[in-house]
């Protein structure tokens, strides 16, 4: 699983210990974190990264999630989103 997010995002699912977490400040760094990711691997982006990498298109499992906690009433929104996506529950 690779994390693509603003910065806050992040670095916030770093200290979720999720250690793969890219802070994308533009569509370079952006293009630069896709670099040889698998086509198949789960990437969980904020949405503005989304709309900024249409190329994110080309990937079959690509979760987006809100840019702020308030699109999120719990960490359980976050789990049923990935859940959706994926089609299992992945523990985040």
């Amino acid at each position: 699983m690779i994390i693509l997010g603003n910065p806050h995002f992040a670095t916030a699912m770093q200290l979720a210990g999720i250690s793969n977490s890219r802070r994308i400040r533009s569509r370079e760094e952006g293009l630069k974190a896709l670099h040889g990711v698998p086509k198949d691997e789960l990437i969980l982006a904020n949405t503005s990264i989304a709309k900024m990498l249409p190329e994110l298109g080309e990937y079959k499992n690509v979760v987006t999630v809100p840019d702020s906690s308030s699109g999120f009433g719990s960490i359980d929104d976050l789990k049923q989103i990935v859940k959706n996506a994926v089609g299992m529950e992945i523990e985040v």
